[in-house]
């Protein structure tokens, strides 16, 4: 249970749906709030200026060809700095997933707790990121 963020552990235990955590619930937990994160747009959270990416909206808007490998770096560092539960995550660009309107990566990297987490994000033409496990 010490995976889970202090508050959604008091909404559980107020709302008495308190249940024991399994591996994939972290998981899931995890990812969750990786997507909160990444779908915050930089400068616009109260507690950290640098918290959350730049506009990727732009990204699908200009003429020339989006820098992925500059992204990838962007959303690797911010999953880094602020997400403490998730150690040396990597992404790689998921060439099965190639669309004109959405670019996805595959991520991997292992929880505090030492358990494997493999998931795609999906980064969509109108500058939503979605996470799902690929577990």
């Amino acid at each position: 249970m010490s995976q889970s963020r202090l508050l959604k552990r008091l909404a559980s235990w107020q709302q008495a749906k308190l249940v024991n955590a399994n591996p994939l619930n972290v998981q899931e937990l995890i990812l969750v709030d990786v997507e909160c994160l990444l779908n915050s747009q930089q400068g616009n959270v109260l507690i950290d200026e640098e918290m959350g990416l730049n506009d990727l909206q732009s990204n699908f808007n200009s003429h020339s060809v989006p820098d992925l490998e500059t992204l990838a770096t962007q959303i690797t560092a911010q999953i880094a700095r602020y997400e403490p539960r998730l150690i040396n995550p990597h992404l790689t660009l998921d060439e099965d997933n190639r669309s004109l309107s959405s670019f996805s990566w595959r991520m991997t990297c292992k929880t505090d707790s030492n358990l494997d987490v493999i998931a795609l994000i999906n980064v969509n033409a109108d500058g939503r990121v979605s996470i799902k496990s690929a577990i």
